[in-house]
């Protein structure tokens, strides 16, 4: 997963759902300068912070992580 595929789930989400940054920031308990700076992909989301953003918009993330396979 690219580091900033995690930013285009999260507008994407927040879009559909119908929820302003304001809204979010505070059901999930980050600030909405927060938001603005992953949604424009100027920063990037740590792990914590994306659990709490995708927890409350009510949808799982898996990152995985999958050992190359012999041949």
């Amino acid at each position: 997963m690219d580091k900033y595929e995690l930013s285009e789930i999260l507008r994407r989400e927040r879009t559909n759902q119908g929820l302003t940054i304001k809204q979010l920031a505070e059901k999930a308990g980050v600030t909405t300068r927060a938001i603005d700076y992953w949604e424009a992909k100027q920063k990037v989301m740590s792990i914590e912070s994306a659990d709490k953003i995708f927890k409350a918009l009510g949808i799982s993330i898996t990152i995985g992580y999958e050992p190359e396979k012999e041949v």
